[in-house]
């Protein structure tokens, strides 16, 4: 292949490598791509073929990227979101991707909807990732509402909206549920039930020495609160969550809980062309709350 040629590799194939690099397991990434492995491995092997590089290294329990992986990795986050804007943004009805990971404050999503698509025009979609910044480091999405800030390596531009209080999760059966309050330092004698993806309660947020263990780490939030309804621990939310119940789930007002942010992320280069005014609508909202 000629360096001034064109490299012949499908749009699709390189967003499910992102999804493999950020998993690092093929299974994974399969069910997150909604596909089955081995076509997920023939995707990888067609963009190895075409680059005429190997991206990862595969061992019997993980994939690790090479060190051309690697770049492709850094270069695919940065030019894919600005693509999916391009793209997204040139429509009769224009439509913006709204991530979010778990949850969503309702009276804040009925704002947002109501007032970006009577405001411009175009077409609020909510998509729900279970990854840290709900998909716009990836490109999934054009922007996100996230609980928790996200690391400043990711480079996003990052709007705090408020603080909301936490609450505990704990299975119908579980001792704690007869409670209507506790206090934080309670927890410390109960398993957790962790997020790993994105939830923002881990054991650190307890002082070193009065610790609580974790019971079970999950990857998405349906996993997770069907591990606390089945009691295998506890887990720890933002006061929406009441919002939306479980059947076999009591949510248990904590008094003393240190609180969550809630915050509006975006790229911060070449954001989607509408995400200005949602980003406005936002902080609106959040000041009249």
């Amino acid at each position: 292949m000629n360096e001034n040629d064109p490299v012949d590799v499908e749009l699709r194939d390189l967003r499910w490598f992102l999804v493999l690099a950020e998993e690092e397991h093929f299974s994974r990434a399969a069910e997150r791509c909604r596909v089955t492995q081995p076509t997920l491995t023939r995707s990888l092997a067609r963009t190895e073929r075409a680059l005429g590089v190997r991206l990862v290294d595969r061992t019997t329990r993980s994939v690790r990227l090479t060190e051309a992986g690697q770049r492709l990795h850094a270069e695919l986050t940065a030019v894919l979101p600005r693509l999916d804007s391009a793209l997204r943004s040139v429509g009769e009805r224009p439509a913006l991707r709204l991530g979010f990971t778990w949850l969503l404050p309702s009276e804040l999503t009925r704002r947002l909807i109501r007032e970006f698509e009577r405001g411009t025009g175009g077409r609020l979609e909510l998509v729900r990732r279970d990854e840290r910044t709900a998909g716009v480091t990836t490109g999934h999405t054009d922007a996100a509402v996230i609980h928790g800030h996200p690391s400043p390596a990711t480079g996003l531009h990052v709007v705090e909206l408020g603080m909301e209080e936490r609450v505990a999760a704990v299975g119908s059966g579980h001792p704690l549920a007869r409670r209507r309050r506790l206090r934080w330092a309670e927890l410390a004698g109960h398993a957790l039930v962790v997020n790993k993806l994105s939830g923002t309660v881990g054991p650190a947020l307890w002082p070193a020495g009065a610790r609580p263990e974790v019971a079970v780490t999950c990857r998405t939030y349906d996993e997770w609160i069907e591990m606390v309804a089945a009691d295998r621990g506890v887990g720890v939310l933002p006061r929406s969550a009441r919002d939306h119940p479980h059947p076999g789930v009591r949510y248990v007002t904590i008094t003393d809980a240190p609180s969550a942010p809630l915050v509006f992320v975006r790229p911060a280069r070449s954001p989607h062309p509408l995400t200005d005014e949602l980003e406005r609508i936002a902080r609106t909202a959040a000041q009249l709350d």
